[in-house]
Formats: C-alpha cells, sequence, structure tokens
C-alpha cells in the first residue's frame, strides 16, 4: 500500500485486487478526513466500496493532491495486471482438470 506525507497529510492508497476497487484514506495526525469505505459515491468493486482511478484522483485533487503521472501509470496498470490473462487461465483450468499426473 502507497502512502506518502504531504502538508502534514497522511495519504494511503492503492488497487485490493480482491475486491477489485482503488482506496484512499486521508489522515492528519489521528484525525480520518476521508476514507473511500465512508463514502456514500464509492460504489466500485465486488461489493461496492471502492472507487475509480477517476474517483480516486478527485478525492486527492479535493484535498489538493494529485498524482505523479508515472503513479497514475502504475495504477492504471494495476487494474489490467489483477485480471488473468484468457491464456493462463485456460492453462490453470486444464491443469488443474486435467488427469492426475504420475510422480
Amino acid at each position: 500500500m502507497p502512502t506518502t506525507e504531504h502538508d502534514g497529510l497522511t495519504i494511503a492508497y492503492g488497487w485490493d485486487a480482491p475486491l477489485q476497487y482503488f482506496y484512499l484514506t486521508v489522515q492528519r495526525g489521528d484525525d480520518l478526513l476521508y476514507s473511500n469505505c465512508d463514502d456514500p459515491d464509492a460504489t466500485s468493486g465486488t461489493y461496492g466500496g471502492g472507487l475509480t482511478l477517476h474517483q480516486l484522483q478527485a478525492r486527492l485533487g479535493d484535498h489538493g493532491l494529485t498524482l505523479p503521472p508515472d503513479d497514475l501509470d502504475a495504477l492504471a496498470g494495476t487494474v489490467r495486471r489483477a485480471a488473468p490473462h484468457a491464456p493462463i487461465l485456460t492453462r490453470l483450468l486444464r491443469d488443474l482438470n486435467g488427469p492426475a499426473r504420475e510422480s
């Protein structure tokens, strides 16, 4: 989970692969200023409660923050890598469901 400090704020953000959404928390000391879990507009992901990349950028902007282009590219790439490619999934299913191999 990337965590950064900026102007007295602690920002934690990233991609939650099992839940299929971006998350974000912004704190000042012990005070939680923002959490996607408390955001009624955060409805992305398998069970809701998460952010899209666009929403993540907007929520950071609400606090005067922006992510560098390299970080945005890395986060966008995380989404693509989080889902298995069809050939990999096909091979995995074949190996799991195929006849038992002798040792």
